[in-house]
């Protein structure tokens, strides 16, 4: 076949598309067609920039690139280092923003409402980083996988596994696939990063210097593999230093000219072998001449136009919505529970200093709040007894004049109920409140006299009522009422004193917890940000990213409440089996039940202080 010779000119000259029909027309990011000029209609291109500028500070890399690539075609990006191939390529990918002009993929404009949507936009266009950005803690296998799944989660699992072991079968790395990247050669990881951009079947494939540390037959091997992507209907455009690969057309850098390729490069046979030379100028300018082997692979890429190719073979029927689901539900456990799972146990060196920071501040949580239940008990059963005035009976007292005086306050508007008390019920009411059961012991008698308990209606009225009593002869002259004016407000006061010293022990704690638990979320942040940029640049939907760090943080939660609730609870029988009477004066009234409230309060509290603090670590992370 002969050759016809290469056309070149600035970038923004020509208005020509591949085919040689008009500029598609393109309107809100939709893809459209419009009439061609021989009545046909022309598919949009599957990029188009336009008047495209890109610049870091005062440096401009790419100024006024105006450009199309069709669906399907093989377009070539190609200049010495530094000349923006790279740059061109991230703002197709929607990592960088444009300075200026229009940016179209897929008919969505990046350079408006730029990451709106930019997940589902990755996932339909795929990137082959010259660094290869492999995830360090996955073997090859499972990157593969972690990039299908990401891509499709409602592909079965299976049928992941085996279109990834297919891909490494593609790149003959199939007996490499348990590999981590760290034993890879730095050629294999090349090859594997190839392997997961063509495993998700992009609509578009963005490779940078994809030959870069590979050897020679490596290189026809992954030469043959992006050419035949798009034979099949992906658009493929690749930067690289000088002109590899059988393009229609080459983009160099800096200068923004166009070069169209009229001779087709050799094909690549199944082994990864040239059929064929390349000679002349195909590295230069773009012509050049193919000799040699005239198969009938050879003769099919030399004689067929790259937009007469065969496109994308048809799709395999659609699986039943019970299947999707299912296969949903199955790959949304996988990427976020056993991830976060795997991911807390990788990180247990860092995560140990938050589980004990968490789990000593719940320590003391729990500890104060029962002191707090103790209290509160306290001050209410002190508020319940401020409207209770006991009289006290006057030894020599008769019979009738304690029935006189207790006629007396019961028609007394202001009292609601009056009630006799002999010494000996006296006694055993004393004895169920701290800090009296003891008086009994101190005398061989009982020192409790009778009295009429006499409950007020109004706790305003309590000094009014003992007042009245004082003098009648019934009453003990000595000691008439128990009525202290001072004992509810000392209760209070003494609450609030212990309430203050409590929050600002809280406080000096939950700053020192901060501090220490920052920290760990630096470490934890910086051991995962390479993941969290990976998973994104993969186009992974925002639970598949959050998701990992919500089950570590919980994880890390249970784990620091458990503890917690485990010492406070172990103090607590230890305290009832062996020093009951101590801890009854302690801690009044704090029996089993509200022991069992704190212990899932303290749980509950570790749950969510483990899961802000993994989402703190998540935001740093994606930061």
């Amino acid at each position: 076949m002969g050759s016809r010779p290469a056309t070149s000119g600035r970038v923004g000259a020509s208005k020509k598309s591949l085919n040689g029909r008009g500029a598609p027309a393109q309107k809100n990011g939709a893809i459209r067609h419009r009439p061609a000029t021989n009545g046909e209609l022309a598919a949009e291109p599957a990029v188009k920039l336009v008047a495209v500028s890109k610049s870091f500070g005062r440096r401009a890399v790419l100024k006024g690139v105006n450009f199309s690539v069709a669906a399907g075609e093989l377009v070539e990006v190609t200049g010495p280092s530094g000349s923006g191939k790279t740059t061109l390529l991230r703002l197709l990918h929607g990592q960088l923003r444009a300075n200026a002009g229009e940016l179209w993929v897929r008919g969505r404009g990046l350079h408006r409402w730029w990451r709106r949507g930019l997940g589902g936009l990755r996932r339909e266009v795929a990137f082959v980083f010259q660094e290869q950005r492999l995830l360090p803690r996955l073997n090859a296998f499972e990157n593969l996988v972690l990039a299908l799944q990401v891509r499709d989660p409602q592909v079965p699992n299976k049928t992941i596994k085996q279109r990834a072991l297919e891909a490494l079968e593609s790149v003959k790395l199939a007996d490499r696939r348990r590999a981590y990247p760290h034993q890879l050669s730095a050629g294999e990881r090349q090859r594997v990063a190839i392997a997961r951009a063509l495993a998700i079947k992009p609509r578009i494939l963005l490779a940078d210097e994809p030959l870069n540390s590979v050897d020679e037959e490596n290189a026809a091997l992954i030469t043959h593999l992006l050419e035949e992507a798009a034979a099949a209907g992906t658009t493929v455009i690749v930067a690289t230093h000088r002109h590899t690969f059988a393009a229609s057309r080459i983009l160099r850098l800096p200068s923004e000219k166009v070069v169209t390729n009229g001779a087709r490069r050799p094909a690549i046979n199944a082994n990864g072998h040239q059929n064929g030379h390349a000679n002349g100028g195909s590295y230069g300018n773009g012509n050049g001449h193919a000799n040699g082997d005239s198969s009938a692979h050879a003769w099919w890429r030399l004689a067929i136009p790259a937009r007469e190719r065969p496109r994308k073979a048809p799709q395999a029927p659609r699986l039943p919505l019970w299947r999707r689901s299912a296969a949903l539900l199955a790959n949304g456990y996988r990427l976020v529970v056993l991830n976060g799972l795997r991911s807390w146990s990788r990180d247990s060196r860092l995560t140990t200093p938050v589980i004990g920071t968490i789990a000593l501040l719940l320590m003391l949580c729990g500890t104060l709040a029962l002191v707090g239940i103790a209290v509160e008990g306290a001050v209410a059963d002190q508020a319940s007894q401020a409207s209770i005035v006991r009289v006290y009976l006057a030894p020599g007292a008769t019979s009738d004049a304690i029935a006189a005086l207790k006629a007396k306050l019961a028609t007394d508007s202001r009292v609601a109920s009056v009630t006799f008390l002999t010494p000996e019920q006296a006694l055993a009411e004393a004895s169920r409140r701290p800090g009296l059961d003891s008086l009994a012991s101190l005398s061989s008698t009982n020192p409790f006299p009778a009295s009429l308990d006499v409950r007020v209606k109004l706790v305003t009225q309590v000094a009014a009522v003992a007042r009245s009593v004082q003098s009648d002869p019934a009453v003990d002259p000595s000691y008439p009422t128990s009525y202290d004016p001072d004992t509810f407000s000392r209760l209070r006061h003494f609450a609030l004193i212990a309430g203050s010293i409590a929050a600002g022990i809280m406080l000096m704690f939950a700053f020192i917890a901060y501090a220490v638990i920052a920290n760990s979320m630096r470490s934890i942040a910086a051991s995962r940000r390479q993941e969290v940029a990976v998973t994104r640049l993969l186009g992974a939907r925002g639970w598949m990213v959050r998701g990992p760090f919500v089950v570590e943080g919980l994880m890390t939660g249970a784990l620091a409440g458990a503890l917690a609730a485990a010492v406070v609870a172990g103090a607590y029988l230890l305290a009832v089996r062996f020093e009951n009477a101590i801890y009854v004066q302690v801690l009044p009234g704090v029996g089993a039940t509200s022991v069992q409230y704190v212990l899932a309060a303290v749980i509950s509290a570790g749950l969510v202080l483990g899961t802000g603090t993994a989402l703190f670590g998540f935001r740093k992370a994606r930061a």
